[in-house]
């Protein structure tokens, strides 16, 4: 039996030693750079250069009907109130039919309350 094991041992050893080196370089080789894996959605904060950067909350000056009113449909939608803060904090105030969109004669009218909001 020891004699057996005697002669095994070497080829046991032998076998061992050659599989190594493959398993190694496996390990060792990384993945192509265009297999990395890829993001599918921008990130939260991603405004990729279409929405203007909102004025500091401390303005004094309200910002204009025209300047808020970004996509020209005559009316300030809650997405465009948020380029004013104390606006869009009060939308609801100033929103009197309820619609979801302050029209000029509702911005006009809460023009002179806004400077009091907080």
């Amino acid at each position: 039996m020891k004699a057996m094991i005697r002669r095994l041992a070497p080829m046991l050893l032998a076998v061992g030693v050659l599989a190594l080196p493959p398993a190694a370089m496996a390990q060792a080789q990384s993945a192509p750079p265009g297999d990395a894996m890829q993001r599918t959605e921008p990130p939260v904060n991603d405004q990729r250069g279409q929405a203007p950067i909102p004025p500091p909350a401390d303005t004094t000056v309200p910002a204009s009907f025209a300047d808020l009113d970004r996509n020209g449909d005559s009316k300030i939608s809650r997405d465009e109130a948020a380029l004013d803060a104390r606006l869009a904090a009060n939308f609801a105030t100033h929103d009197h039919d309820g619609d979801g969109a302050l029209s000029l004669a509702e911005y006009q009218a809460g023009d002179g309350k806004r400077g009091g909001d907080k």
